[in-house]
């Protein structure tokens, strides 16, 4: 093994760490975003989801594809428009919410199924999965960081979530992103804690 082998694998480590951090940083931003302009998320997230069934339509049309995994897949993306009923007001333990989730499962592995018997180009696989598949539950994963912003006193039906001051916004990624910093600076303190302890016991002694 040369030099120039071990500096790819140290670059190639290197990438993935700035990717993650990339990908980080676009989540939080994303996040913020969908905080500051819940009214506006609901909208983009519906015509996104009409957007979606249309391609699927037109797959249907044009590429052939079967007709029942199709439906299969609008019907889908229908039970996950009822979400947006209360959005961004979201209950994790209501019926829309927990069928969604196990739509979802189940359109992804209806279509890997259905790819992994045909031939297929790679970049064509993933941009399905990316629009037709992961796009919309992915928004509504986004759209949760606004869920906090709900207070038992208010109603979701007349309350208008963009009146909410941004600092008193928390946000599921926000908050745990901060709960990890919070963490790593809570253990600093009690390092240099013990290390100023242990200076003076040697000084005593």
């Amino acid at each position: 093994m040369t030099l120039l082998h071990l500096l790819s694998y140290g670059a190639a480590v290197l990438a993935f760490l700035f990717l993650t951090l990339s990908l980080a940083c676009g989540l939080y931003y994303l996040a913020e975003l969908v905080e500051e302009y819940t009214v506006l998320t609901r909208k983009i997230i519906k015509n996104v989801t009409l957007m979606v069934v249309v391609i699927h339509v037109l797959l249907w049309l044009f590429d052939s594809f079967p007709f029942w995994r199709i439906l299969f897949s609008i019907m889908c993306h229908g039970v996950y428009t009822m979400n947006l009923e209360t959005f961004p007001f979201i209950n994790l333990t209501s019926l829309p919410f927990i069928a969604s989730c196990v739509l979802v499962i189940a359109d992804h592995f209806l279509w890997f199924q259905y790819f992994t018997s045909r031939y297929f180009v790679f970049v064509d696989v993933a941009a399905f999965f990316g629009i037709c598949v992961w796009l919309i539950p992915f928004s509504y994963f986004i759209s949760l960081s606004a869920n906090d912003n709900a207070l038992p006193s208010f109603d979701p039906n007349i309350y208008n979530a963009d009146l909410i001051p941004s600092r008193n916004k928390s946000g599921l990624l926000k908050s745990l992103l901060n709960f990890i910093l919070q963490k790593k600076d809570d253990m600093i303190p009690l390092t240099s804690t013990s290390n100023s302890s242990n200076l003076t016991t040697r000084k005593s002694l």
